[in-house]
């Protein structure tokens, strides 16, 4: 891992007649991160998060979406536990290969950044490959390569949709057009915040009367039309589904709710610091004071557009709602070159390999926080502990298999949607298939919608629950007898602990 001193010597002091040697050091810097976080995985072993578990469920039954995300993620960990079978590196193993891919993306849109400065100039030989290596620090990419989530092959395609926008606008030929178009609809397969790269591009177009001749062209309109019918089996299955994904989406975004909120505001600022790496989102913040500068440098300008809008969204969202940290991630994909680029050609390489070397010292605590605890002597907690949300599962898992296996003809049965995703994976084939018990019956999330036990009502089941009192289950069950409770601790003031009981043939919610 390189040094925050040997970063500094490597920028624009290496002399021209070395012109290939940043090229080998992302290649070298990209397979060690990589072989690092791999390795990191395997040494920590974190369970999955129930996201991470619910996606991998999804994945058993391939579809052209379900209820609160599009496709991509399941089809993406389908085919990695189909070769690799169905252990949590198998399942996270797509993010693993994709941070890094996208960094090498980030790296081709920094080549095509280069050619607005002088060949020779620091900022031209090194801003390609130190804005990847930038992105390839983050902090977001540092926990994002241990989770498989919607976010991986989102910032993958938004990386392609880029770098094919930045290259139609240079050469405006059909198939850097189409290119564009298909790694669109591929970004909405995987996340419906990829939208958010339509208005950004508009901007750019439209700030330019060169650029807004493009839309009388057919490229765009190629490429608008070429994503909407990759995005159309999507929609196809919303409409099926009473448009299931997108009313989810507006739900959380909770802009029906009472307006104005500083403190939501604050604290999504704050958490950009921890997303982005608090060096390189000071640059970020520091540069967006003056955002008319930037967008009158021909290099600069699209990805202030491309990073600074869908920002600036989110904090709107932020302070009318509420607004989740990871929400915002896209920004960051031209972020990276837009700072390593500003950084260089201001001189400032200093501040650019300081803001890699903090990011790389954060993803390092992050990874060996239980190592670190160990070292120094710290009892972690519920509260020390980062992971601490992921520890338990596998043992509670383990028991509520046993239980499966010495009733063989139960099913298992849950009120709550961790639960459900959790147990689904770590109790092993016996809890499959899975049901939801739904007394309120709010279809409020993808189990509600298709798991319902009313579907099945006939038979036993194991219901797993933390709160269900055994009287009311004999209004919803013809049989109900409480087995022994499963309880396991996970640290002195940290435990996982449930009732389980044993029913049988359900009535009908009343």
């Amino acid at each position: 891992m390189p040094s925050t001193a040997t970063l500094s010597t490597t920028l624009p002091r290496a002399p021209a007649s070395r012109a290939r040697s940043p090229l080998a050091w992302l290649l070298a810097a990209l397979a060690l991160l990589t072989v690092w976080r791999v390795l990191a995985a395997l040494h920590a072993a974190p369970p999955l998060f129930f996201d991470e578990a619910q996606y991998w469920d999804w994945s058993r039954h391939p579809d052209w979406g379900y209820f609160s995300k599009p496709p991509m993620v399941a089809w993406l960990i389908a085919l990695s536990t189909g070769l690799l079978g169905h252990s949590e590196p198998a399942v996270r193993a797509a993010a693993f290969l994709l941070y890094p891919a996208t960094a090498w993306l980030i790296y081709l849109v920094g080549r095509r950044l280069a050619g607005h400065y002088p060949p020779s100039s620091p900022t031209a030989r090194h801003g390609p490959w130190l804005a990847a290596l930038l992105f390839a620090s983050l902090p977001m990419t540092a926990m994002g390569t241990w989770l498989i989530t919607t976010d991986a092959p989102l910032l993958f395609f938004w990386s392609a949709a880029l770098l094919f926008y930045l290259r139609a606008l240079a050469d405006d030929r059909g198939r850097d057009w189409l290119a564009l178009g298909l790694a669109l609809g591929l970004g909405l397969l995987s996340k419906y915040s990829m939208a958010l790269f339509i208005p950004a591009a508009l901007g750019h177009l439209l700030a330019s009367p060169d650029r807004r001749r493009l839309l009388a062209a057919p490229g765009p309109w190629l490429a608008a039309a070429l994503a909407l019918a990759v995005l159309s089996p999507n929609l196809a299955w919303n409409l099926q589904h009473d448009f299931a994904s997108f009313r989810h989406t507006a739900e959380i975004s909770q802009l029906d709710r009472a307006l104005l909120h500083p403190d939501k505001l604050l604290d999504f600022v704050l958490a950009q610091f921890a997303v982005f790496g608090p060096l390189a989102m000071a640059a970020l913040a520091w540069l967006a004071r003056r955002p008319g500068r930037l967008l009158g440098e021909p290099a600069l300008a699209p990805l202030a557009w491309f990073a600074l809008l869908p920002l600036a969204l989110f904090l709107v969202q932020a302070l009318l709602a509420r607004a989740f940290a990871n929400w915002a991630v896209t920004a960051y994909v031209a972020a990276a070159p837009l700072v390593a680029f500003w950084l260089l050609s201001r001189g400032r390489r200093t501040w650019l390999a300081a803001a890699i070397a903090v990011n790389l010292v954060l993803g390092a605590a992050a990874y060996h926080w239980h190592d670190l605890a160990r070292w120094s002597g710290v009892e972690l907690g519920r509260r020390t502990d980062p992971y601490s949300r992921l520890l338990g599962w596998p043992e509670v898992g383990g028991e509520v298999a046993r239980r499966l296996a010495a009733h063989p003809g139960a099913r298992l049965l849950t009120h709550d949607r961790t639960e459900y995703c959790e147990l689904a994976y770590y109790a092993g084939p016996r809890a499959r298939p899975a049901y939801y018990l739904n007394p309120s019956r709010a279809v409020s999330h993808h189990y509600a919608l298709t798991a319902d036990v009313a579907g099945a009502p006939s038979g036993e089941f194991l219901l797993v629950s933390d709160s269900r009192r055994p009287e009311t289950l004999t209004v919803l069950f013809a049989e109900a007898r409480e087995l022994a409770p499963i309880q396991v601790a996970v640290y002195p003031d940290l435990g996982r602990h449930y009732r389980t009981f044993l029913v049988r043939d359900f009535r009908g919610y009343p």
